[in-house]
């Protein structure tokens, strides 16, 4: 792995692990939360493992074309949105207990932790 590459996902890398650990500290502790703390770390390592993928792709982007920078992050985020709604049917059809709002509230913002720091991304390899 180049320098590169790991300075600029540092912030990942620390969101993915900050989260894994107060899951894993809440279980531990055996405190009663209205989370399924595993939902939490499968959702987690589902968007950890396509910002891996997003950032390989974006590093690949040619700064000069605006409209390919435009249409990777749209990408992106479509294909995230693709993977997720495929999860949920596929859960849906499994007629497991409900996933709970807080449950569905910690998935969102994880998700729009990972698009802000992918976006991130974006506007520093623009700059650079």
């Amino acid at each position: 792995m180049n320098l590169y590459f790991q300075k600029d996902f540092r912030s990942v890398f620390a969101l993915f692990f900050a989260v894994l650990a107060l899951v894993l500290l809440v279980q531990k502790l055996d405190i009663q939360l209205p989370i399924n703390g595993v939902f939490v770390m499968v959702v987690n390592g589902m968007l950890f493992s396509m910002a891996l993928f997003n950032h390989k792709r974006i590093s690949q982007v040619d700064v000069k074309n605006p409209n390919a920078m435009v249409r990777s992050v749209m990408m992106g985020t479509m294909l995230k949105f693709i993977v997720f709604g495929g999860a949920a049917l596929w859960y849906a059809t499994q007629k497991k207990g409900p996933i709970g709002t807080n449950n569905l509230m910690i998935a969102m913002a994880l998700y729009l932790s990972y698009t802000w720091i992918e976006i991130g991304w974006t506007k520093r390899k623009r700059e650079a």
